[in-house]
């Protein structure tokens, strides 16, 4: 059974949810396998597309897999449980956020000021904006992961609306309240949306 209500396609709200999350879980192909690995990140959404930023050591078996080939899958997810505190009927609370793209490494000598602000952008996600990096920018590799939003896909336990319905409730700071959300609207408006989109969530013809 689909739940509606839980989808989310509206990049606004994403992006407030990728402002939740912490690590990103990105998926490369490995012969017959996913390589998956955990990382920090920092993005950039425009109108056309999700950008995610990471950077990585000079070498290492993931480099050799974006080689072979650029189509990665990243997958983010923030999480809070409260099984002694019910809020709504609910014991646990989750924003994630599914995007396929393609990988590519960024070139500090054609584009300087593109690293720079790749480089900043995961500096401001991770909470280092006066970060002085030692080794500096190109003591790394930087890389950017391009996703279209038709290829961008989030899902909540609690209905999000808007940006500002993402971040988390405070079930221990709030009365006591086990009054199910009201999400009427949510299930009429997203069935035909979500039986409309050709990926991420909805794979019946």
């Amino acid at each position: 059974m689909l739940r509606y209500e839980q989808f989310v396609y509206d990049p606004a709200v994403i992006s407030a949810i990728l402002d939740q999350c912490e690590i990103v879980h990105i998926g490369f192909q490995d012969r017959r396998n996913a390589y998956v690995v955990p990382m920090c990140y920092g993005y950039t959404a425009t109108e056309e597309n999700l950008l995610i930023f990471i950077h990585t050591a000079k070498e290492g078996y993931m480099l050799k897999l974006i080689e072979k080939s650029p189509l990665v899958c990243c997958s983010f997810a923030a999480w809070r449980n409260f099984p002694d505190r019910p809020y709504k009927g609910h014991v646990h609370d989750y924003r994630s956020v599914m995007a396929f793209g393609r990988i590519r490494k960024m070139d500090l000598d054609a584009e300087p000021e593109a690293c720079d602000a790749a480089l900043q952008a995961l500096f401001c996600k991770t909470h280092r904006k006066d970060c002085k990096n030692p080794k500096g920018i190109a003591g790394m590799n930087m890389y950017m992961i391009t996703c279209d939003w038709q290829d961008v896909s989030g899902k909540t336990e609690t209905p999000v609306r808007c940006p500002e319905d993402v971040p988390f409730p405070d079930v221990y700071g709030v009365p006591e309240d086990n009054t199910p959300y009201d999400i009427t609207d949510l299930l009429s408006e997203r069935p035909d949306e979500i039986r409309n989109k050709r990926y991420l969530g909805y794979l019946d013809d």
